[in-house]
């Protein structure tokens, strides 16, 4: 390959990997394909033809595996040194052999191969200080783009039904956006750290997505993101000497505890009521309860994978006529990993899931730099996400990508850490 057509090959690298970013985050074709519709409104998004978007998943995942084609020996390298994602990949698949919806769980696996290829291309294509500027720019695009669209195309950018006048942006429901942008503000406050002529204009964006945040009405994911923002102080207590880090650690774990005690003593209905929640998380408390008795059901393998959840049909019915609404998802990544692929699965998961924060850890006390600290406060990000939400649970998405990403650029550094070494 000549040197022109490199370069041509690293522009065309980086529009398709914001391009794709931007398309497997759900953000603007759905909303436009579902005509601007919303949560309450009466319109059934199942009824609508949506084929088109999962065309446009398969066009990235075939061009994602041609790039890695590219770079077969450090793709093959990467995935012989990090195993267990493609354990539980296995599992996900293999879930076909048991699924209550065979169909279903064929169609996603092919999602979920292809987004972990994509992942896995993020990895082996960037650095970390390459990722967070990569993804500064999707972030940023995006945030910028749902602006324009709330204030020239209201009926689009703003939601309407049960949340009229909500900011969504280009996203389908408010609560996509808050997920979204939760750790697209994390991004820009690392991009800002790093200094650089530009790095004001990452503290525009961050203020923007704070006002955004605020103006889309989503709870959670404001408080998820004031949670990760206080972490960006705290996890540099990682960094210092180890007896200056376990008394830094028992300190800030006793003022924690202490924290939630006096808050609990104030009672917990006023506090939920201050961020407009009752006792039951708004009916997810419920829904937790209805789920846990179907996967009683089906403890150890689970239903399949994107089996379970199919409107009245099946054992998903259950929930919808306990709950009197429509339920799509458990609105907790785990018990939804725990339904499609049982406790065999989602402790495969946990376990990966674990193993992949201790490399993180790991990362952030051998790095002096702002990109240290993105792969500990994302797995921050899907662990309190999921306690609410279900970003991980579903496999089609950014956030399983990016999951992907963090993973194996977390092996790729420590395989660069010892050949450095010897």
């Amino acid at each position: 390959m000549t040197k022109s057509q490199s370069h041509y090959l690293r522009i065309f690298e980086y529009i398709f990997s914001i391009c794709s970013l931007v398309h497997i985050s759900q953000a603007i074709a759905p909303l436009i394909l579902t005509n601007g519709s919303s949560e309450g409104d009466g319109v059934d998004v199942r009824a609508l033809d949506l084929s088109i978007n999962a065309k446009i998943s398969l066009l990235i995942y075939i061009v994602t595996f041609c790039l890695l084609a590219i770079r077969w020996k450090k793709v093959l390298g990467t995935l012989a040194s990090n195993q267990s994602l493609w354990v539980f990949l296995g599992v996900l698949c293999f879930s076909y052999f048991w699924s209550i919806n065979p169909d279903q769980t064929i169609r996603f696996a092919i999602y979920t191969i292809g987004t972990t290829g994509f992942g896995l291309y993020l990895a082996t294509r960037y650095t970390l200080p390459e990722q967070l500027t990569l993804l500064a720019w999707t972030y940023g695009l995006l945030l910028i783009l749902s602006i324009l669209f709330a204030v020239g195309l209201p009926k689009y950018g703003l939601m309407g039904g049960v949340h009229e006048g909500a900011f969504r942006g280009v996203f389908t429901h408010k609560n996509q956006f808050g997920a979204f942008m939760a750790p697209g503000g994390v991004v820009f406050l690392l991009n800002a750290f790093k200094g650089g002529k530009y790095s004001w204009v990452y503290w525009i964006l961050l203020i923007l997505s704070c006002a955004t945040m605020v103006w889309s009405r989503s709870t959670t994911a404001l408080g998820t993101f004031i949670v990760m923002l206080m972490l960006c102080l705290i996890y540099r207590i990682f960094r210092w000497r180890y007896e200056v880090m376990i008394s830094a650690i028992l300190a800030v774990t006793i003022v924690s505890f202490t924290a939630l005690i006096l808050l609990f003593g104030l009672g917990s209905d006023s506090l939920l009521d201050l961020v407009g929640k009752d006792v039951t998380l708004s009916g997810r408390t419920d829904i937790w309860s209805y789920v846990w008795d179907q996967i009683q059901l089906r403890p150890w393998l689970g239903y399949g994978l994107a089996a379970f959840w199919d409107g009245y049909n099946g054992p998903s019915g259950y929930v919808q006529l306990a709950m009197r609404i429509a339920v799509i998802y458990a609105h907790n990544g785990f018990l939804d990993i725990w339904l499609s692929v049982g406790f065999v699965g989602l402790a495969i998961f946990v376990l990966g899931f674990l193993n992949t924060t201790i490399q993180s850890l790991t990362l952030l006390r051998k790095t002096n730099s702002p990109e240290g600290f993105w792969p500990l406060l994302f797995l921050t990000y899907i662990l309190l996400s999921n306690l609410t939400e279900g970003t991980i649970s579903n496999m089609n998405s950014s956030f399983w990508a990016l999951y992907a990403t963090v993973s194996y650029s977390l092996v790729i550094a420590k395989n660069n850490y010892y050949a450095i070494s010897e």
